[in-house]
């Protein structure tokens, strides 16, 4: 299995450094970057292959900004989006999808697993519209 470069933008430490070190401890195939901001996350898809980003809304400079920077043609997206966020608010999500996001999580509900399987869709769909 080809390794999958993750993305972690999220402006909460703790739950950055928690996501990542489940990932990593979940499967030996994910490389994991990690951004506090939307614009140091944006920085590190300039500089690296990303295949997956995974994004929280509820940051101080929006993650709907990161959203729509990362994502220009929500038809044809160019890099897998997971929303991994504690806002459970469904007209948020529902917006988020409609913006090219491939999938909405919610922190408090999400397993490493349901997480690695939202990844491994999100990434398999942009892979296969390209």
């Amino acid at each position: 299995m080809a390794v999958t470069t993750v993305l972690l933008i999220d402006d909460n430490d703790q739950d950055r450094k928690y996501w990542g070190e489940a990932l990593k401890d979940y499967s030996p195939n994910y490389t994991v970057l990690e951004a506090s901001s939307g614009q140091a996350g944006l920085e590190l898809c300039e500089s690296h292959r990303v295949d997956c980003v995974i994004l929280d809304l509820d940051m101080p400079e929006s993650g709907f900004h990161a959203l729509f920077a990362l994502i220009s043609d929500r038809k044809r997206p160019e890099i897998a989006v997971v929303v991994l966020t504690h806002l459970p608010h469904p007209n948020l999500l529902e917006m988020a999808k409609n913006n090219g996001a491939q999938a909405c999580l919610i922190k408090q509900t999400t397993s490493v697993e349901d997480l690695d399987n939202a990844i491994q869709k999100a990434v398999a769909s942009v892979q296969s519209n390209r």
